[in-house]
């Protein structure tokens, strides 16, 4: 525990302040922009729904940060492999102590959003049954989003991997390379989740979410729309389950192939 510690705060000192100037920016952005686009509007839209049109959209782009940070934390110490990987510390807990980091900085950024909205409802006169309706999608778009960013920072560091095999043989074309290899990886992966077969043992288990949610919320104002809130026990234990074993297949990868 006191050299994952060690290794952690090894990575905020040498991030931190990335982070707070982000942080600063993104607050600031997300104020600011939505008073300026109600002028650009002329009023049509009040600063309230352009704060959450703008939110939203800060949040789903908060999808791509992990892995995006896990990234450059990867290439900037991969220039400097021997001070690196001359470690104790298994190549596990160096890569899980980034992709820790990389999935802390994705949540926090993605929080700074539902503050912002929730500073803009309480500052802004808004009808009190619309609170019910920030606090349950609210909630379910954090969850998606953060659950999605851990899967999408999982598959990119594999292909992070495959880049990193390939550079010996093919020097600067291995990005070439990999992002072929990444297209086709998509194109194959929704082949086999459009398959009848993947509908028949995997989509199992269904539920919706909007099943869960309370019953006086009523949505008549527009803000949301989920065009599909069903969800399967079978698809997410697919998804859990590939995530993970593809984690540990990069590892081994990395460990065996790069590590040397």
């Amino acid at each position: 525990m006191k050299q994952w510690n060690g290794l952690l705060q090894k990575e905020w000192i040498q991030w931190r302040g990335q982070i707070i100037v982000i942080v600063i920016l993104l607050l600031s952005g997300l104020f600011i922009l939505p008073s300026f686009a109600g002028v650009l509007a002329n009023g049509d839209v009040s600063s309230f729904e352009m704060t959450m049109f703008i939110s939203f959209v800060a949040a789903a782009a908060c999808i791509f940060v992990p892995v995006i940070a896990l990234a450059m934390m990867f290439n900037k110490d991969m220039k400097i492999p021997d001070l690196w990987l001359h470690s104790t510390a298994s190549t596990m807990r160096l890569v899980s102590v980034k992709m820790a980091m990389s999935a802390g900085m994705g949540l926090a950024y993605l929080l700074i959003p539902v503050i912002v909205v929730a500073v803009r409802y309480a500052l802004t006169p808004q009808p009190e049954a619309i609170f019910g309706e920030l606090l349950f999608y609210g909630s379910l778009l954090i969850g998606t989003v953060f659950l999605g960013s851990i899967q999408v920072m999982v598959y990119g560091f594999f292909f992070i991997i495959i880049d990193q095999l390939l550079k010996p043989l093919l020097k600067g074309f291995s990005f070439v390379v990999t992002l072929v290899l990444f297209v086709i990886s998509v194109r194959v992966y929704g082949e086999v989740t459009s398959s009848s077969f993947y509908e028949k043992f995997i989509q199992v288990g269904g539920f919706d979410l909007l099943a869960m949610k309370n019953q006086q919320i009523d949505v008549r104002y527009g803000y949301f729309t989920f065009t599909n809130t069903v969800q399967y026990a079978g698809e997410i234990m697919f998804a859990v389950l590939f995530t993970g074993g593809l984690f540990f297949l990069t590892i081994t990868l990395f460990d065996k192939k790069v590590r040397l």
